[in-house]
């Protein structure tokens, strides 16, 4: 058996004149170690849920779902003081991607880290606490 995983995902776009449709639409991922999926659903507030990913040594690739019918997240990095939104999940979306290695490292005004592991990834219900759905894998 082979140590990958097969990532699918397209995009379409029909809209007025516009027709956009991406390619490829699949690809292979190396993963070199059997961990995950954690940490399963969570239920997030909206003030931000942090997410652990304690039984990774190095996160890798990452499916977030949102399971709420009512209510989008937001997915982002929280830094202990501040809040970086970057993507929305509006109800029943569901994403791939591949999570930073560097993710929980403190990054300092100079170049590299600074060691400390403070950032986390963090998701924040919209109006309503939502169940949402986070299956990251090792590296």
């Amino acid at each position: 058996m082979a140590d990958e995983a097969q990532i699918r995902s397209s995009l379409q776009i029909e809209v007025g004149k516009l027709e956009y449709q991406s390619k490829p639409t699949a690809f292979k991922a190396d993963v070199s170690v059997a961990g995950g999926p954690t940490p399963g659903t969570i239920l997030c507030t909206t003030d931000g849920t942090d997410v652990s990913l304690s039984e990774l040594t190095i996160p890798g690739l990452c499916r977030i779902q949102n399971l709420d019918n009512a209510n989008f997240v937001e997915v982002g990095i929280w830094d202990g003081v501040s809040y970086y939104p970057m993507m929305e999940l509006l109800t029943g979306e569901t994403f791939v991607f591949r999570l930073a290695r560097d993710l929980g490292e403190e990054f300092g005004t100079g170049t590299g880290t600074t060691g400390a592991a403070i950032n986390t990834l963090r998701i924040k219900a919209d109006t309503a606490s939502c169940e949402v759905l986070v299956e990251a894998f090792e590296k």
